[in-house]
């Protein structure tokens, strides 16, 4: 994808009223790193939320990350949000798990010292505009990211996981951080990987069965992702909305012929369901 094509979804993107737009660590060979990327959008865009999902933080040098991150939220007039985690065995900057949860927990412990020095919860502004810190949501959804999500961070949205393990791992989530006596609100998010009807064939949901199984022994591409069509879409948003998601971003499982008429089909089918 270049980035006159990028620009062009963008636009499509905000134009049909979706609230956020959500780009990966790696973009494509014309895009730039993602927070550079992320300047453009926030320079482009007028009302999106957006952020990278999920920046790999740990392992990236923590005042620069500090200082970026609270000048995206400046740039963006308050619509950035910083989504952080420590990295899969494939992009991970630390290759120890324990080693890179500590890098990133440094990186969190920073952001929330920042907030209180500056007086201001995230998401809000001053009447000069926004000078704190971004809302941290965190990938991941292992029971230590949840115990850190209670912890340290504003929002939680994991990936490739089913209703049930969310409401399990949401419990989990609530009961520490009632013991941490934690007041604030936290974002309860997910990313669904559903597939588009254009390009719905029996080899592609073999593709996703194999890929899925690789991962979750014993489920299928039918347990974690929407796959049948916009009625599985629909039911598996009411399923994810039933265990208390908030915030759910809809990540197509394989490009598509036509991205923006994807974009135009995606948000009626979506918002005739819903409102």
């Amino acid at each position: 994808m270049t980035r006159d094509h990028l620009w062009k979804l963008l636009d499509a993107v905000e134009q049909h009223g979706f609230d956020s737009f959500w780009f990966y660590n790696n973009n494509g060979d014309d895009m730039p790193p993602p927070l550079e990327l992320a300047r453009e959008v926030a320079h482009r865009t007028s009302a999106l939320v957006f952020g990278p999902h999920v920046l790999v933080a740990a392992g990236l040098e923590p005042s620069a990350v500090v200082r970026e991150l609270t000048d995206l939220y400046r740039r963006s007039n308050g619509r950035f949000v910083a989504q952080l985690g420590i990295g899969g065995p494939r992009e991970a900057l630390i290759r120890d798990p324990a080693e890179a949860a500590a890098a990133l927990e440094d990186i969190l412990r920073r952001l929330r010292r920042l907030r209180r020095l500056v007086g201001e919860s995230a998401g809000e502004s001053s009447g000069s505009g926004p000078t704190g810190v971004p809302p941290v949501w965190l990938g991941g959804g292992r029971e230590g990211t949840v115990r850190r999500v209670a912890a340290l961070a504003d929002g939680w949205v994991p990936a490739f996981i089913t209703p049930a393990e969310y409401r399990r791992r949401l419990k989990v989530l609530d009961e520490e951080r009632q013991h941490l006596g934690r007041t604030e609100h936290i974002t309860r998010a997910v990313q669904l990987v559903y597939v588009p009807p254009a390009i719905d064939t029996p080899e592609l949901r073999r593709e996703l069965d194999a890929e899925v199984s690789a991962h979750k022994q014993g489920c299928t591409s039918r347990d974690v992702y929407a796959v049948g069509g916009d009625r599985a879409l629909r039911e598996r948003l009411a399923e994810f909305a039933d265990v208390g998601v908030e915030h759910v971003i809809l990540v197509p499982a394989r490009a598509v012929p036509d991205w923006e008429d994807e974009i135009a089909r995606l948000h009626h089918t979506v918002t005739t369901s819903f409102g």
